[in-house]
């Protein structure tokens, strides 16, 4: 594929169990609240067909994806159909009863117009995607969940300051992809 493989692993503890974590991440339309790159997850069926959509320095991607949802360790897997050449897994593995590591591995195919951007410098893109895309993108689906917790308990102040950490977050993410 004439150097546009890139291979990505982010890793992130996590304040909240395995059970938490998997079921917040593996409910896919939500992951535009923690990764602002992606414009939307919809599900296609309930097989676990879905259609992605993100925009990269202005430049709009979509892909179709098969994802099957892990039980042991939790977590997810998918690989792209169609579009955007990717495939992956996110697992979830517990420290202790309330906390976990979320481990993400990634690879994609850059698509030309990429290529053309970044000129040839795959290690750039690598360290972008890896450093700053998605593990932000980690942190940012971090905070969102100890907000939404947060809130579930009543806690209205710290669930809207954590809500604002993300929202901070993301503001600098997209200026990043512009």
């Amino acid at each position: 594929t004439s150097g546009r493989d890139i291979a990505v692993s982010v890793s992130l503890p996590l304040p909240f169990s395995d059970a938490i974590a998997s079921s917040r991440f593996t409910d896919l339309p939500q992951m535009s609240r923690w990764s602002p790159w992606l414009n939307s997850v919809t599900y296609l069926d309930s097989a676990g067909l879905t259609e992605w959509n993100l925009n990269v320095r202005g430049v709009k991607f979509s892909w179709r994806a098969r994802s099957e949802v892990l039980e042991n360790p939790k977590g997810i897997k998918w690989e792209s159909i169609s579009g955007l050449k990717n495939r992956g897994f996110v697992e979830f593995e517990p420290t202790s009863d309330d906390s976990c590591v979320m481990k993400l591995k990634m690879s994609i195919i850059m698509p030309y117009v990429l290529v053309s951007l970044f000129q040839g410098m795959p290690s750039v893109v690598q360290e972008f995607l890896q450093n700053k895309l998605l593990k932000w993108s980690l942190e940012m689906f971090r905070d969102a969940v100890k907000a939404d917790l947060a809130l579930e308990r009543g806690d209205i102040e710290l669930g809207d300051a954590l809500f604002g950490a993300v929202e901070g977050r993301a503001n600098a993410l997209e200026e990043a992809l512009k």
